[in-house]
């Protein structure tokens, strides 16, 4: 086509059901045809000419397009846009028999706005289109605005039903809201009660065998979302000549009664100069939708860049004046909201742009129990992050909705990279906008995910925070977590005892697990009974509490933790669980909760569970399995510098446990993951093996001593 300035490329996917329904496509104007109606050339790879007629145009969005069948099998065809050409409009004779195409135009209620849409051609800013699939029980009918845009609306619906004998039909619309008008092969159907029975109010018309078109007129009054309409706003229903029908006068039509036209992707958009242009395609994606809060949906917007010229570049800019560059960005947008984003391509002095619409809403099954979900929620907003404008900071307004899912996404050691962006540069904002108890969320968070492989870093974060807080609780807080720091990821011992005995010194929750800590750094360092001794002193107290019922600090929030079971909930019972014999119920119920949550993927609350268990029975680190528990969470979190000190000491220093199988698995395990050195601890395993020569994983730690080296004297 000598002429046409550009072509669109078709893939041609699902079949049409009959010839005469052809394909529907909707493609891309925004810019590409500066509003003017188009006059289209459809031809197959081999040359051949299909007739091709327009449906419906929006200078803003584009335009629908019919095309005939091929008559070979052919996997794509290109779309000419002739600009010298008077543009052809559908009509029924035309030959074609699209179906089933749904119109919709939002904001309008009315059966003229409806009327509007039934004449084809130019339509106004907002009405938009697409295959009406229908629903399962009723294949003919109008539920809603397939695009999720809330009431009012007023629909056109183009279709063509197979009548599969001559004969009289019976034709029974069910309107459930709203007015509406049904035309068939031109003729609008006056309704007449029949009888009372389901279906009696229709019209009797007489219909040739095979395709006939159907036209629907319908609006929804009202506002808000479609689910108020109590199944959907109409369907039709027929009996076909000498059908028996028991007790009614109509049934639902089936969906092979339907005629459907073929579908197509859209694989590319070119210029005849080979000059880039600004054509995208839109797809929405993972929706982020909780309660009543605002939904956030991770929308994909992907340049048609195939035959680009190599030194192209593609831009988006948003609504909040951020741009990014790169063919294909993915962008979180506010659910149930319209907006735009402005695309320009640049190769040399070249330069094309177009305005993209889109509106928040996707039908995509998210759940936060998938890593990937999570991932995609905050790969996406650190991305948007790495490009938003300094001033205003737009952290500064985000809604409840943006701040719950990154809490919510942001636990066991993920969102490093999120985290990083905005403690780094959106510190003073997040500030200002968080409860003080979210901040300290968000710090111990940030903590977690920098501690494995930036010590030194959280260091400076943790006297940043610190002095950051007049809280004499979050101060010890961060006291502790300096301690650990020092302890299991410095390798600097001595420090860490300065600083838990320090804290030890108060009466506190924080001096309580200070002590614990000490009894830690004994057991490290081979005092079992120095350990055991801390730990005892702990317990002791912890008991005392729990028997007089005179708590203040928060320290049975295990009763808490287990009254809410093992489900990952976050919300604490007020309850309290009776100390039955000494607290062994609760000391095991904890154990089990820890593991089924760690298993569960709720590592935030596996935590939490733990640090009380820790609190209440310190001693289940030698008589029981807490450290087994607590390295399990942490080899989740593939933390080994974390999981596996604790390890070591238990394996060497409990020479007889029913949890030592297991620790000493778990300390092979760490040590394999993390790729240290099996030499280093091949003298406990050795210990081990020794004890448990008749047990099964004997054999298992016999096969570790083969591949490691003698210990180093």
């Amino acid at each position: 086509m000598d002429d046409a300035p550009l072509r669109y490329k078709l893939d041609l996917l699902r079949k049409p059901t009959h010839a005469s329904a052809g394909y529907f496509v909707s493609l891309p104007d925004g810019g590409l045809l500066r509003g003017n109606k188009p006059a289209t050339t459809v031809l197959t790879e081999d040359g051949k000419v299909l007739p091709s007629y327009l449906l419906w145009q929006n200078a803003e969005t584009g335009f629908a397009l019919v095309f005939a069948k091929p008559e070979t099998d052919v996997k794509s065809v290109y779309v000419y846009i002739q600009p010298s050409a008077v543009a052809r409009v559908w009509n029924p004779a035309t030959g074609l028999t699209p179906s089933t195409i749904l119109c919709t135009f939002p904001g309008r209620d009315n059966i003229a706005a409806s009327m509007a849409l039934a004449n084809f051609g130019r339509v106004e800013a907002g009405v938009h289109w697409v295959e009406n699939p229908g629903h399962p029980s009723a294949a003919l009918s109008i539920g809603a605005d397939l695009t999720g845009r809330p009431k009012p609306a007023a629909f056109y619906q183009l279709s063509h039903l197979d009548a599969p004998v001559a004969g009289e039909y019976w034709i029974a619309p069910f309107i459930h809201t709203g007015q509406a008008e049904v035309r068939i092969d031109g003729q609008k159907i006056e309704l007449k009660e029949k009888s009372k029975k389901w279906g009696g109010s229709g019209a009797a018309l007489k219909l040739s065998k095979g395709l006939h078109r159907v036209e629907i007129l319908q609006t929804a009054p009202g506002s808000g979302p479609y689910s108020s309409a109590g199944g959907g706003l109409m369907y039709l229903t027929w009996r076909t000549p000498n059908e028996q029908i028991k007790n009614w006068e109509a049934r639902s039509i089936k969906a092979s009664e339907v005629a459907r036209s073929g579908a197509c992707n859209l694989a590319a958009v070119e210029s005849r100069d080979g000059s880039p242009l600004a054509a995208t395609k839109v797809t929405p994606g993972l929706i982020y939708w909780f309660g009543n809060e605002e939904p956030l949906i991770i929308f994909d917007f992907n340049a048609l860049n195939t035959g680009y010229p190599a030194d192209s570049k593609v831009s988006w800019t948003f609504p909040d004046g951020a741009t990014i560059e790169g063919p294909r960005v993915k962008w979180l947008v506010p659910g149930l909201h319209e907006g735009k984003v402005k695309m320009t391509v640049r190769s040399g002095q070249s330069v094309s742009s177009a305005i993209v619409p889109y509106f928040g809403f996707s039908a995509q099954k998210t759940t936060l129990e998938s890593a990937a979900h999570r991932d995609a929620f905050r790969d996406t907003l650190a991305g948007m992050l790495a490009v938003f404008p300094k001033n205003p900071d737009p952290v500064a307004t985000w809604g409840d909705a943006w701040w719950n899912n990154i809490f919510r996404t942001v636990e066991g050691g993920e969102g490093e990279n999120l985290l990083r962006r905005l403690f780094a540069n959106h510190f003073d904002a997040m500030q200002k906008r968080l409860a003080p108890t979210q901040m300290s969320i968000l710090e111990d968070v940030f903590l977690d995910v920098t501690l494995r492989d930036h010590p030194e870093e959280n260091i400076q974060w943790l006297k940043r925070f610190f002095l950051g807080t007049a809280d004499i609780t979050r101060q010890n807080e961060l006291r502790f977590r300096e301690g650990e720091l020092h302890m299991y990821y410095l390798n600097d011992r001595n420090n860490a005892e300065k600083l838990f005995t320090t804290l030890s010194a108060g009466r506190s929750e924080a001096a309580e697990r200070a002590k614990i800590r000490l009894g830690d750094l004994a057991l490290l360092a081979g005092d079992l009974n120095k350990a055991t001794k801390f730990y005892a002193d702990v317990q002791n107290r912890a008991r005392t509490v729990r028997n007089t019922g005179s708590v203040t600090t928060g320290v049975l929030v295990s009763k808490q933790l287990l009254a809410g079971g093992a489900s990952g909930s976050a919300m604490l019972s007020p309850k309290a669980v009776p100390d039955m014999k000494g607290g062994a119920l609760q000391e095991v119920s904890l154990s089990e909760n820890v593991r089924t949550l760690t298993s569960g993927g709720f590592l935030l609350e596996a935590r939490q569970t733990l640090e009380a268990w820790e609190t209440e029975f310190p001693l289940s680190k030698i008589s029981g399995d807490l450290i087994l528990r607590e390295a399990s969470l942490y080899i989740k979190m593939n933390d080994w510098k974390r999981a596996r000190p604790m390890l070591e000491a238990y394996c060497r220093e409990i020479d007889a446990s029913s949890y030592l199988p297991d620790s000493v698995a778990a300390l092979i395990l760490c040590v394999q993951a993390s790729k240290a050195d099996p030499a280093s601890i091949r003298g406990i395993v050795e210990k081990v093996r020794d004890r448990l020569k008749f047990h099964p994983i004997a054999s298992q730690l016999d096969k570790f001593l083969l591949t490691a080296a003698p210990a180093p004297k």
